[in-house]
């Protein structure tokens, strides 16, 4: 019996312990780790806002939303193609330079290459600073620093393909916004000029201003006709010649200065003042046609500069690192955490050993 259970100690903890142990210490891999931290930054002029706090916000959520596309596309097939086209991480992936456990097969799945790219890449944003802190490892500690460099400026770039695809939808839609401000346009335009040759007169407000200056000078004139009669009749008869050419002439001011008058208020067959009021909003309809046009073309000539240019770019707070050691793996706490597993494997099968043998005694 205590053979027996020398024999289970031995194959349980002794045997595994050595072999894992020696395992990690001779032939386990050792991956260098090189570690980068960079900003997205939008190099799109900020519109200056009064609410400080709105912008604070707005900023902070376009650069959240920058940041995880790009860790979305780090962490993609896509970068795993790129990356495995440039510095061929399949090949390296099925080479002796990683162990016999970690290292791929000709039999293995296809899929298991692009699972060990991501198993040895982190990438954390950080709420905080709006930093993206992205590390690569590699056996080789040089080639874990360019596929790192890499990644990043792949990453770049194809942030800044997607706000241009996004740019060309919106100079598209802005294109059509100039063609349709230019015919709504040009459309008011022909409205206005259909009703000046209608009622053949430029502006109707010039001729209210003409009339309202004939109808001060006849204003005055009834007037001083009016005193000189009044002091005529003093002396003269009303029957006189020239008492009754001057009331006359009085009587033929005030016809004229009521029918003008009449052609003002609306009274008369011309009704000025609502061809003013016909002319003013056709011509405020010109006016707003074309600052509406105007603007459409400064937004368009925006986002054709936009479309040019790359709006993202990426601000490296600290460089790609070239580590002089392994990062991967921690052996002696790798060692611990074995003898604690196989410690407490060995334990509990014990246990269940015992709990057994009391069952058949």
């Amino acid at each position: 019996m205590k053979i027996f259970k020398n024999l289970r100690f031995i194959s349980i903890f002794i045997i595994p312990f050595i072999l894992s142990s020696i395992y990690i210490l001779y032939f386990e891999s050792e991956l260098f780790k090189s570690s980068s931290t960079i900003l997205i930054k939008d190099l799109k002029s900020p519109q200056v806002d009064s609410n400080i706090f709105g912008n604070i916000f707005t900023n902070g959520s376009s650069n959240m939303r920058d940041s995880k596309l790009m860790e979305k596309y780090i962490y993609s097939s896509e970068m795993f193609r790129l990356v495995d086209r440039e510095f061929n991480l399949t090949k390296h992936y099925m080479s002796r330079d990683l162990d016999f456990l970690q290292r791929k097969y000709s039999f293995s799945r296809a899929d298991s290459f692009y699972k060990l790219y991501q198993d040895r890449l982190t990438v954390t944003y950080d709420e905080l600073s709006t930093t993206l802190d992205i590390a690569f490892l590699h056996t080789n500690p040089k080639i874990a620093k360019d596929i790192l460099e890499f990644i990043i400026q792949e990453a770049e770039k194809k942030l800044n393909r997607f706000n241009k695809e996004n740019g060309k939808e919106l100079l598209k839609f802005l294109r059509e916004q100039v063609k349709k401000s230019r015919e709504i346009l040009f459309k008011s335009i022909e409205r206005l000029l259909e009703y000046q040759n209608r009622y053949r007169m430029i502006d109707p407000s010039i001729d209210i201003k003409s009339k309202s200056r004939i109808i001060a000078g006849l204003e005055k004139q009834i007037i001083e006709k009016e005193i000189e009669y009044s002091n005529l009749v003093k002396y003269m008869n009303r029957n006189s010649v020239e008492v009754k050419s001057l009331k006359s002439q009085i009587e033929s001011l005030k016809q004229k200065l009521n029918s003008i008058k009449d052609n003002l208020s609306g009274s008369s067959k011309r009704e000025l003042n609502r061809n003013l009021f016909e002319f003013e909003r056709l011509k405020s309809d010109v006016e707003f046609n074309r600052e509406r046009y105007k603007q459409t073309l400064i937004q368009l000539d925006l986002a054709l500069i936009e479309a040019t240019q790359n709006a993202k770019n990426s601000i490296t707070v600290v460089e790609p690192t070239l580590p002089d050691s392994y990062d991967k793996p921690d052996k002696l706490k790798s060692i611990f955490t074995l003898f604690i597993l196989l410690f407490l494997s060995y334990g509990i099968i014990s246990m269940i050993y015992a709990i057994i043998r009391d069952h058949r005694d």
